[in-house]
């Protein structure tokens, strides 16, 4: 694929289908002594705050053992709390939240925790082939996600470095207690990222921790065993992929993905807490597009194969009732391996050709365009201590990173670019990097509650980056202000850092240079409690980046607008740090409950991300959404039946057109650069509904579902692919009105079903 690899990741599955709150300080401590707890209400953990005010409804069931949990045993719970009488309200970013019931129980997300972000506000997906989310007109890269507090690089199945999304998940929606994400202000205690922080909570042990589950569904078989051991819970979980994929222009192929975690907790009852955690997760896909299929899309071969995995464990000790420290070390890899082969026909012998795939090597001469072994791996050491005081309360933390990116990159003939008409192969690039690097981030964070109904909150962070030689410092100050018992103000403003990933600062040795991209969060919102089942969240944002990657060799090409050539070959780019760009927009959206029968979340965005690159011409990125409409309701029926549904709706985003005189000459796809992203492809839209029904035979529960994604069959737009060879092949005469271009479509209709069981 001419263009960044990290922006245009979907290169090997682009064609297989695939399927707000105000917070408490979390310094204020509860010691909870639970014998068998179960049902919606009991979601106290051991750091959890006392409830205070919120213009969030309460959550009908954090996980999906939760919501069946009275059937196994009655509710008998000895909570004993101790705290001081000083409630303070942090100042952080909002956030947007829910329960593993309802991410495994919404439509349209196949149980996908990635799949289900795209329903908040200002979150919106690459396309129905991936589960990749781009949050406010961010890069996908610029998303961070914790388990269990433990850093992730990525969660998500047939992923390649320096992205955040993928085929599928490697996390099962039924171990999920609850995930929490922020889209923006959220506070200097994260890991540097400049878009969003979603947070991923396992299975809470106090929630009648023995229990087994068995799952059979489109996404695989699979399922997790949670045991009490010597008064620890051990949870473990293991999923297989059975999916078969469609075949669309060619382009086929059969991803097996496995993946693995497993978490053991261990609380003393004081609120001391330890946490060991480990996710896996192995996936192989091999893409082979028929050289003799007039409708091919692509004349590449890929095989892609890897696995990652993170190892951590987390220590939360309290100090005393108003403080207590969280340690956590851990490890993450990242391993993939790539190998890209051009199919070249002997031309002499195309018009002989048939249109079978049973192509004899004398036709097809596969050339090697590509070929990568790495792992972007790292090891990370933190601590964070949080104090409450009457009027103040601080938290403040170090961490450090050891950088341990190996990377065999060989790409010696380059490739044709299709920002370029010159008929020669550019771009050729090969590296071997073996080595370790540190990177060391530091905060305080202070906030400061002079009057009841406000609260002021400072702090910063400095990170030092030893590859490059960059230090970075990123202040962060919030204010939320209490209008009333039903209506609440807050007002952000912070910066973030983030150095790009360092494959792409080893590709070629002008992009060592390249300095951390940085992005400067501007917020003011509304919280409205107007009913008592219902909370109202506006918002309006100003993002201003400045330092992203810009291509050296075409002035109109940055990492926000780079051409994602669907299935075609990887390529890297030599780049500099001169692009930079805008995100703005207003985000309404509303949470209703009515009583335990009926869920309501909606929300409308509008936005504009504008960037430029070396051309100092400001222009749509490839992540403009300007209106994004989503919502969804979960309709909870007698003897156990319920029905969700979801209508997703997004502008169509922009496109560059092909240069019709150069494309045909060499016949071959050639952007019009000259119209960068001017063009805009129809809007998208998506009707899904899904049917759940509980039911409980002999202490056995089964959760069955069935649902329809897609259900108007609606045709939404993905991409315009050119045909490679077809004008060799056609009998028709070629020309400008009559273009080898084929238009591709996301997601048809398709059936999603399974079934969960539940033993006790």
């Amino acid at each position: 694929m001419p263009s960044v690899r990290g922006s245009a990741h979907l290169t090997l599955l682009a064609l297989l289908f695939a399927p707000p709150c105000w917070s408490q300080n979390p310094s204020l401590i509860a010691a909870v002594n639970t014998k068998a707890v179960s049902g919606p209400d009991a979601s106290l953990s051991a750091n959890s705050p006392v409830e205070g005010p919120s213009t969030t409804p309460a959550p009908d069931a954090a996980s999906l053992f939760d919501s069946v949990g009275d059937q196994f045993s009655p509710l008998v719970t000895n909570i004993e709390v101790r705290s001081t009488e000083h409630d303070l309200e942090t100042v952080q970013g909002d956030s947007f939240q829910a329960g593993g019931q309802e991410i495994t129980g919404s439509a349209g997300t196949f149980g996908d925790i990635s799949r289900f972000l795209q329903t908040f506000p200002g979150v919106v997906a690459t396309g129905d082939l991936s589960n990749e989310v781009l949050v406010r007109g961010g890069h996908p890269m610029e998303n961070l996600f914790l388990v269990d507090g433990i850093e992730v690089p990525n969660i998500n199945h047939l992923a390649t470095a320096g992205t955040t999304g993928g085929f599928g998940p490697m996390i099962d929606s039924g171990l999920v207690q609850g995930i929490k994400m922020f889209t923006g202000g959220y506070d200097a205690q994260f890991p540097e990222r400049l878009s969003s922080v979603t947070e991923i909570e396992t299975l809470d042990p106090k929630h009648l921790a023995n229990h087994v589950e068995g799952d059979l569904g489109i996404q695989g078989v699979g399922g997790l065993v949670e045991k009490s051991i010597h008064g620890s819970d051990l949870l473990t979980s293991a999923h297989h992929g059975l999916l078969s994929f469609m075949k669309d222009a060619g382009i086929d192929g059969l991803p097996a993905y496995t993946n693995a975690l497993a978490r053991l907790r261990h609380n003393d009852g004081s609120g001391n807490r330890l946490t060991i955690l480990h996710l896996a997760g192995w996936d192989s896909v091999d893409v082979d597009p028929c050289p003799l299929d007039s409708e091919e899309t692509s004349a590449i071969d890929s095989q892609y194969s890897g696995w990652r995995t993170t190892t951590g464990a987390e220590w939360q000790h309290v100090y005393s009732p108003t403080s207590f420290a969280v340690a956590s070390v851990s490890d993450s890899e990242e391993v993939e391996h790539i190998h890209q082969q051009d199919q070249t026909i002997v031309s002499s012998l195309a018009p002989v050709m048939s249109s079978s795939c049973q192509t004899p090597m004398v036709l097809s001469q596969p050339t090697p365009v590509y070929m990568e072994d790495s792992n972007a791996a790292f090891s990370n050491a933190s601590y964070r201590y949080e104090w409450t005081g009457p009027a103040v309360s601080m938290i403040a933390g170090s961490a450090t990173w050891l950088q341990r990116p190996h990377y065999t990159v060989q790409q010696p003939l380059g490739a044709f670019s299709p920002y370029s008409a010159a008929p020669v192969r550019a771009d050729s690039t090969s590296f071997r990097s073996s080595f370790s690097t540190g990177e060391t981030g530091s905060f305080a964070e202070f906030t400061l509650h002079p009057l009841r109904s406000l609260a002021l909150s400072a702090g910063g962070r400095i990170q030092t980056f030893a590859f490059g030689d960059h230090i970075t410092f990123t202040p962060r100050l919030s204010l939320r202000y209490f209008l009333g018992e039903h209506a609440g103000l807050h007002i952000a403003l912070a910066r973030y850092a983030q150095l790009p990933p360092y494959i792409y600062l080893e590709s070629y040795p002008s992009n060592r240079s390249l300095a951390p991209m940085r992005s400067t969060h501007e917020i003011i919102g509304l919280d409205l409690d107007a009913f008592t089942s219902s909370a109202i969240h506006i918002e309006a944002y100003h993002k201003a980046y400045s330092a992203l990657p810009a291509s050296t060799e075409y002035p109109s090409v940055d990492l926000h607008d780079m051409v994602d050539m669907l299935g075609q070959q990887f390529v890297w780019l030599p780049m500099n740090s001169d692009a930079r760009g805008s995100a703005s927009g207003i985000e309404i959206s509303d949470l209703t409950r009515i009583r335990s029968h009926l869920v309501l979340r909606g929300s409308i965005a509008y936005s504009r991300a504008m960037f430029a690159a070396m051309d100092r011409i400001s222009r749509p990125s490839n992540f403009d959404f300007p209106w994004i409409v989503n919502v969804e309701a979960l309709q909870r029926f007698s003897r156990g039946y319920e029905i969700a549904s979801r209508y997703a709706y997004a502008t169509g985003r922009p496109y560059t057109p092909f240069d019709a005189p150069d494309s045909l000459a060499q016949d071959r796809p050639i952007y019009d650069v000259s119209q960068m992203n001017a063009l805009r492809v129809p809007a998208y839209g998506r009707l899904d509904s899904q049917l759940n029904k509980e039911m409980k035979i002999r202490g056995l529960h089964l959760e069955l579902y069935m649902g329809v994604e897609n259900i108007l069959n609606r045709n939404n737009f993905l991409a315009y692919v050119w045909l490679p060879q077809m004008e060799q092949r056609s009998r028709k005469p070629v020309n400008e009105s009559n273009m080898p271009v084929k238009e591709l479509d996301q997601m048809p209709i398709f059936p999603n079903f399974g079934v969960r069981y539940i033993f006790q």
